[in-house]
C-alpha cells in the first residue's frame, strides 16, 4: 500500500526531529520515500571536514496490508524482517519501536 501524504509528513518531521539541533552539523537522520517503503538511514559528516557525508541503513518501514512492518539492516545492508515487532496500524507504534533503545537498531 502507498505510503500516504500524511505519513509522508509524519516520517519527515520525525527524521528532522530525531537529532538535537546542536548535533545536526555532525549527525542527521534521514527517511527516503518510496512508493510503500521508508527508509530511515543515519548519515554523518566526514571526521576530517572534507569529502562526502556517509550514510548507514538503520531500517525499512514498510506499509502493508497488515499494517507497518520493521525491517533492519545487516552490516552489508541487507534487509530481514524484525521479528521482535509485529505488525502495527499506527505509524507512532512503529516509530516507537524504531526509537526503542532496547532494540538493536542505531548500534
Amino acid at each position: 500500500m502507498k505510503i500516504s501524504e500524511a505519513d509522508r509528513a509524519r516520517l519527515t518531521q520525525w527524521a528532522e526531529q530525531h537529532v538535537p539541533a546542536h548535533a545536526r552539523k555532525e549527525v542527521r537522520v534521514a527517511c527516503t520515500i518510496r512508493g510503500s517503503a521508508a527508509v530511515v538511514s543515519e548519515e554523518r559528516a566526514p571526521w576530517d571536514g572534507t569529502g562526502d557525508w556517509t550514510s548507514r541503513r538503520v531500517a525499512r518501514l514498510r506499509h502493508t496490508k497488515q499494517g507497518w512492518l520493521l525491517d533492519r539492516a545487516d552490516r552489508n545492508g541487507r534487509w530481514h524482517h524484525y521479528d521482535h515487532a509485529p505488525a502495527t496500524t499506527s505509524l507512532d507504534t512503529a516509530l516507537n519501536t524504531l526509537d526503542d533503545p532496547r532494540r538493536a537498531f542505531w548500534g
